[in-house]
């Protein structure tokens, strides 16, 4: 049995229709290259006529300024001859008339016009030549005294009985070299009207046919003569049209005397017959050339259209017999290469869109979500098997619900919007549709609605709602307790510290100091318990600030060794405080957060450490974008920390051991907040420790640093109670605590004021209304029958007053001071209160509104 393949036709390529045509009128433009020559040779010529052009202005320029260059070295020469200034010098003019006479004998091309000598600004002496030329000799002073200073040339024009004429001048001074003694001013003088020596020479050098020397369209020299056919006129009109005249080229040259412009003209003309000739048979093959490759185009046009159509008219035959009968036949054949893939490619392309109608069907159908389609007049055209068991039910009115309440969302997008999102409540359902149109050719043909059964979504959000809800009344009722804790506990605490520093001051007997001491510190302990807490709130409710400010770090090291020296005295350990930077340095961050941590730390260091010591070092260093960045490194030799809980000592009401809490005390936040405080400062921690070897906390803050211009005071002002101020001051103490005006009182007497106890706000309102001269009012928070920010708003707004209100409140939440200060307030101390704080509270107050 034998096999035969069946031999495929050759089909021609597209391309290699395009690439023959394309040959053969490249074939033919080839032709048409061949007379192109003309118009490459124009080119060419054009070119050269400017060149020659650019060539011959500059060469007439060049041979003007020679010109001039040379009768101004010949002037400058014989200006300094002895013969000049023995003749100038004795008034012997005839003898000036002979030696000139011999200068122009011995170089004849580089006579001047005219000469003449001024001395003294009057007329000494003249050749009488520029009578030649119709001037008068009065005008010779007159153009002298017209020149500038300098010695370059001047053009000039002076009038004359033979019309104006127009001169180019120079004068050189006549100096006797052995005295250097200035014997007057020799001028020179060049008549360029009707100068025919000078143009004809420039003639000569520019090698062309005429010359022309003009003022604007006035010719004042020239060497045409009438034999040549056009006059200077002529000239001058053609050239305004056209450089390039059909007989001559004209070339115009606008000379320049001492490189600055000036109005006179030059205009040079070379016979321009062949080059016309040239032109017309140029422009004569261009046209030819124009009409014949018109002529071919339209042919070959002809042609490839009747080529093209034919087979495009059978690729448009199938595409309207596949969408008409929804039916894919096998495309035509074509013996060009491209048009039989084309018809593959529209087969194959007819296949996937039939194929993905398919599949779109299936998608309607079997979808899960109803889908509906409407027509622009809010018909329904189709509906899916889901729509239809939703609401094609005859028990319940739901699709005429449906179709009521989405009218409206359907008429917009019958405009062309696509909506998204719209919830639907349908019976005991809640549905979310989206809408959008189907556009063809730019109308909305069709609206597709697809929905969404989202009742328990609804349901969710609504039990989300109210768990949120619930969060933040829960977070307002903690912030409330943690308000009035603070206020219960530090009114107490208020008592407690304000009488142990009373005692303190006042007792003598080292045994009850000592007892004294154990109160005030346990009452300091008990606060700094109370702050951790209440900081750790605000860190958890986000209420924590940070205020960046500039401060010096050396103040900061002397705070620490200050404040943690006697401690350390105490146990009998080191503390070592090294800083590796100047004493100058300021930082640009929050001074009060920093200070927090860093006492926490070398708090924590002297309380865990025996024996050894606890270093504190302070360096800077760079990151890798070039910022400053502090690094404080806290290093004690205490107990240390087991390397499996050093991540848990940064948690809240977290320490290492549980045995720690009963040994060492502590409310174990303090690590926790130093953790958060970093982390509002954009700084890090890292700690490193080893049990019974001791722990290494090591700080990176990025803050800007600077060193101070001047050396500034730091430390705390400490000013002395009874020589502050100079008279008693009336003091106004809002308080319902017994205890806390017990203290308040106390305090202030020690300033010698004079102070006026009320219980309430109410009663401070109406004591002010009677004593409205008050030096001072110190007004507490929580009042029975009105508060005290209600009572200080009243005093701003109500009585008009601006008597210095200073807070105190107990509960030390940040939204407490705002709203004091809001109300008017214009400084809060925070209870319990302390000597210290009072008397910097006082000492602002002599700062900013005490009046001696």
């Amino acid at each position: 049995m034998k096999f035969s393949l069946k031999r495929m036709p050759k089909r021609n390529r597209l391309a290699a229709l395009i690439t023959r045509s394309v040959f053969i009128i490249n074939g033919l433009l080839i032709l048409v290259v061949l007379f192109q020559n003309y118009q490459v040779s124009r080119q060419i010529i054009s070119q050269e006529v400017a060149r020659s052009n650019q060539q011959t202005s500059s060469l007439v320029q060049s041979f003007f300024d020679f010109r001039l260059t040379a009768l101004q070295v010949q002037q400058d020469a014989y200006s300094r001859s002895d013969s000049l200034l023995i003749a100038l010098r004795a008034r012997h003019y005839d003898t000036l008339d002979a030696f000139f006479a011999s200068i122009d004998q011995t170089v004849p091309e580089l006579v001047p016009d005219f000469r003449f000598v001024i001395q003294d600004g009057k007329l000494a002496w003249d050749d009488a030549n520029h009578e030649f030329y119709g001037i008068d000799t009065k005008q010779l002073p007159l153009m002298a005294k017209a020149m500038s200073v300098s010695s370059n040339w001047h053009l000039s024009q002076v009038p004359s009985t033979l019309g104006t004429r127009y001169l180019m001048l120079r004068k050189t001074p006549i100096i006797d070299v052995n005295t250097g003694e200035v014997m007057g001013l020799l001028y020179i003088g060049i008549v360029l009207n009707n100068n025919y020596g000078l143009v004809s020479t420039l003639r000569d050098s520019a090698k062309a046919d005429n010359v022309i020397m003009s003022v604007g369209s006035e010719v004042i020299a020239s060497t045409i003569t009438n034999r040549a056919g056009y006059s200077g006129i002529d000239v001058l009109s053609h050239y305004s049209q056209s450089p390039e005249h059909r007989n001559f080229v004209v070339s115009k040259t606008d000379l320049l005397i001492n490189t600055t412009p000036t109005y006179l003209s030059i205009y040079t003309i070379t016979n321009n017959t062949q080059i016309s000739a040239l032109a017309s048979s140029h422009y004569f093959w261009v046209a030819v050339v124009l009409i014949a490759i018109f002529i071919f185009a339209a042919l070959t046009r002809l042609w490839l259209n009747k080529r093209v159509s034919d087979e495009l008219d059978r690729l448009m035959t199938f595409t309207q017999d596949a969408v008409d009968n929804k039916i894919v036949a096998p495309s035509p054949e074509s013996d060009v290469e491209e048009f039989h893939q084309f018809g593959q490619t529209l087969e194959l392309a007819f296949k996937r869109l039939y194929e993905q109608e398919r599949r779109f069907e299936d998608l309607f159908k079997f979808s899960l979500s109803p889908i509906i389609l409407w027509d622009s007049g809010g018909q329904v055209v189709k509906m899916n098997p889901a729509a239809h068991s939703y609401f094609d039910s005859e028990d319940d009115d739901t699709f005429e619900q449906l179709v009521s309440k989405l009218m409206p969302q359907i008429k917009m997008c019958n405009t062309g919007a696509t909506l998204t999102g719209i919830n639907l409540p349908l019976g005991n359902k809640v549905f979310r549709w989206n809408l959008s149109p189907i556009l063809i050719q730019g109308k909305t043909h069709t609206i597709i609605t697809q929905g969404q059964d989202i009742t328990s979504l609804i349901e969710a959000e609504k039990q989300s709602e109210a768990a949120r809800q619930e969060a933040e009344e829960s977070a307002r009722v903690r912030a409330d307790f943690l308000a009035k804790m603070s206020h219960e506990l530090r009114t107490p605490l208020n008592g407690i510290l304000g009488v142990s520093q009373l005692l303190k001051s006042s007792v003598r007997d080292s045994d009850q100091l000592e007892q004294v001491n154990v109160l005030c510190n346990s009452g300091e302990h008990l606060l700094a318990v109370l702050n951790d807490i209440l900081d750790f709130s605000k860190i958890e409710q986000g209420k924590f600030h940070i205020q960046k400010s500039e401060f010096r770090l050396v103040e900061l090291l002397t705070s620490v060794e200050k404040i943690f020296s006697p401690l350390c005295l105490e146990k009998h350990i080191d503390l070592k405080v090294s800083n590796d930077l100047s004493e100058d340095v300021l930082l640009f961050t929050d001074q009060v957060r920093l200070n927090q941590v860093l006492f926490n730390l070398v708090s924590n260091a002297v309380k865990f450490t025996h024996e050894g010591q606890v270093h504190v070092n302070v360096s800077a260093s760079k990151s890798t974008q070039g910022e400053s960045l502090l690094n404080i490194v806290v290093e004690d030799t205490g107990i240390g920390v087991e390397e499996s809980q050093l991540q848990s000592i940064f948690d809240p009401f977290v320490q290492a051991e549980s045995t720690t809490t009963r040994e060492y005390g502590g409310s174990g936040l303090g690590l926790a907040i130093v953790k958060s405080l970093m982390e509002l400062l954009d700084g890090e921690i890292r700690v490193s420790s080893q049990l019974g070897l001791g722990s290494r906390f090591e700080l990176v803050l990025p803050t800007p640093m600077r060193i101070a211009s001047s050396v500034e005071e730091s430390g705390e002002q400490v000013s002395d109670q009874e020589l502050l101020f100079d008279r008693q001051l009336k003091v106004l103490l809002v308080e319902d605590n017994h205890t806390n005006a017990f203290i308040a009182q106390a305090f202030c007497k020690k300033y010698k004021m004079e102070v006026i106890w009320v219980k309430d706000g109410l009663a401070a309102i109406e004591y002010l209304k009677q004593n409205p001269h008050i030096d001072l009012v110190l007004m507490d928070n929580q009042l029975p029958n009105l508060g005290g920010i209600e009572a200080t708003k009243m005093i701003r707004d109500d009585l008009n007053l601006d008597i210095p209100i200073y807070a105190c409140t107990a509960d030390g939440m940040m939204d407490t001071k705002r709203a004091f200060l809001t109300a008017g307030a214009n400084y809060v101390i925070v209870k319990p209160i302390k000597e210290k704080a009072l008397n910097q509270a006082f000492v602002h107050y002599k700062n900013m509104f005490y009046h001696g």
